[in-house]
């Protein structure tokens, strides 16, 4: 319970520090930091989501608020259950191994487009992203929640490259569940580096524009992540 409301004091004094938005912008703001805060189990699987205290503590509207429940619930990150409220969705393993036969099919095309059309510049922040991970240090106390960042930024790179964005639109939901299993499955850092070891396999396959390697290389990646999960949880 400490935990929590120690949380909710950061996420507030970091709103109070922030420059006067517009009411565009905090609505993005606010879906921002609480779909980070699910993800990193910050606010925890099962957990619900009291309207009033996050109106308190964004400062934030009903109306806005409620259209940010309703991206979250399009994210499949929460759940809104008539006469309960609004909770955090729970791990499911069925619903895991359903996302991650859709994600397979889905993030092995968007590797093989990529490689099709993917720019120099594109490359390069790819490039960036590896050498932030290695030089990432083990004692670091947020670790891996700025990893899980890298590998979320890397695969958005991934998806702009394929060039295809009716793909990237219905992939990016999948990309925001799977991160939420990293951290309710009690992810290491080990873990996360072997997979940064797949990825850097991944950009030179972009680089040669080798559409099979890449596919193929993007495929095993996703096999990875449910024999780690299986790993966390059995």
């Amino acid at each position: 319970m400490k935990s929590i409301t120690e949380n909710r004091k950061k996420a507030k004094e970091k709103f109070q520090s922030l420059p006067k938005l517009t009411k565009a912008e905090l609505k993005i703001e606010v879906y921002e930091s609480l779909r980070h805060q699910i993800i990193t189990n910050q606010i925890h699987a099962g957990q619900r989501l009291v309207e009033q205290e996050l109106i308190d503590q964004y400062g934030i509207g009903k109306t806005p608020l409620r259209e940010i429940y309703q991206a979250l619930q399009r994210d499949d990150l929460i759940e809104i259950i008539p006469q309960f409220g609004t909770r955090v969705v729970t791990l499911d393993i069925q619903t895991l191994k359903e996302v991650v036969q859709i994600r397979k099919a889905l993030e092995g095309l968007c590797a093989e487009l990529a490689s099709q059309n993917i720019s120099s510049r594109e490359i390069d922040r790819l490039s960036r992203i590896l050498e932030k991970a290695k030089a990432m240090e083990s004692d670091h106390p947020d670790a891996v929640k700025i990893l899980s960042h890298y590998d979320t930024e890397y695969h958005q790179i991934i998806y702009a490259a394929a060039q295809n964005k009716q793909l990237t639109k219905v992939i990016q939901s999948f990309l925001f569940k799977m991160s939420m299993y990293w951290f309710q499955s009690g992810f290491s850092m080990e873990d996360f580096r072997e997979q940064f070891e797949e990825l850097e396999d991944l950009m030179q396959a972009l680089k040669e524009r080798n559409a099979t390697k890449a596919k193929e290389i993007m495929e095993k990646h996703i096999d990875h992540f449910i024999k780690l999960v299986k790993k966390q949880i059995f």
